[in-house]
């Protein structure tokens, strides 16, 4: 339903009263995935990356379960091989954003990570054979010029090292994560998809800390606090929210608005962590959010009539 488009009449339905208020929880979404890039660093400082994923997902995967219980009574065999699926890719999304955390720059991670934007088009074609149309190829093209202008330090020498890569990698593992959402959940419950992508999330990263010879020790406070927060705010809340809203606002409204967590994580980086970055970084920031926001003009769609499906889970 496209709220955003005006009435000729006299009287408006609550849907367009609301218009503001939906446009402002998306923007809550983005800026709580904006400051997530900060607060993870600042945890990893604590506790070892897989650690901190599992312990995340987890809670999240707890706090869905607690509300959404009745919802499993009907689980699919579609949604259980699809949210594997899923979850292996969002596994690796989160695997190798959070280990690259360690490498880079707060708005660094965020800009990169935000590629996953403008390359959904690109695989929807090959693995969906979902056309491409001319936005699509000018978000990419923009998108890989802020890379290259975002990898010049202020000396003005090329510097992408492994953080950057591993940003990179998550940009494309976060990118078939939602092609894969768009392939299953035109069959299954989305909350249910959700559950057991995020359920599968956990499970291989409890799987992840011994090979990574991390700790098994009780984390400390201050950990358990942050993925606490991360678990339920960052990983649940935001996920019935974006549900939600996404009944009453238009998929490339949303988009759009998604675009916005890059340029939070960037916020968030400099006024918080100090981050330092050149002219020509934020040049290619500010082509990067171009990039993602011509690419998602092309309107592919992500649900079945009468549902939302979360890009982000």
């Amino acid at each position: 339903m496209h709220v955003e488009q005006s009435q000729t009449g006299p009287e408006t339905t609550p849907l367009q009263q609301h218009a503001v208020r939906y446009d402002l929880l998306l923007v809550l979404v983005t800026m709580i995935w904006g400051v997530t890039f900060l607060v993870a660093k600042l945890t990893l400082q604590l506790i070892g990356p897989f650690t901190y994923l599992s312990l995340c997902y987890t809670i999240a995967t707890l706090t869905l379960v607690l509300i959404f219980h009745k919802r499993l009574r009907k689980i699919t065999r579609t949604e259980v091989v699809g949210g594997l699926v899923i979850g292996v890719v969002l596994f690796a999304g989160y695997a190798f954003q959070t280990v690259g955390l360690q490498w880079t720059s707060v708005s660094k991670a965020g800009f990169i990570t935000g590629l996953y934007v403008p390359l959904v088009p690109l695989f929807a074609l090959i693995f969906l054979r979902q056309r491409i149309i001319a936005t699509a190829i000018v978000g990419v093209l923009l998108s890989l010029l802020g890379l290259c202008l975002l990898s010049i330090n202020q000396h003005f020498n090329l510097s992408f090292g492994i953080g950057e890569w591993l940003m990179l990698c998550c940009a494309v593992a976060f990118a078939l994560q939602i092609v894969f959402i768009n392939k299953f959940a035109p069959s299954a419950d989305a909350i249910n998809l959700a559950i057991i992508q995020i359920g599968f999330t956990a499970v291989l990263s409890l799987i992840s800390i011994p090979l990574n010879h991390e700790p098994l020790a009780m984390p400390p406070p201050l950990a358990l606090l942050s993925v606490s927060l991360m678990g339920t705010l960052d990983m649940a809340f935001t996920m019935l929210l974006m549900n939600w809203v996404g009944q009453y606002i238009s998929g490339t409204r949303a988009a759009l608005i998604y675009a916005l967590e890059p340029v939070w994580a960037g916020v968030f980086g400099v006024l918080v962590a100090h981050d330092v970055l050149s002219l020509a970084a934020w040049c290619g920031c500010a082509c990067i959010l171009a990039g993602m926001i011509v690419g998602r003009l092309e309107r592919i769609s992500f649900r079945k009539p009468g549902k939302r499906v979360n890009a982000k889970i």
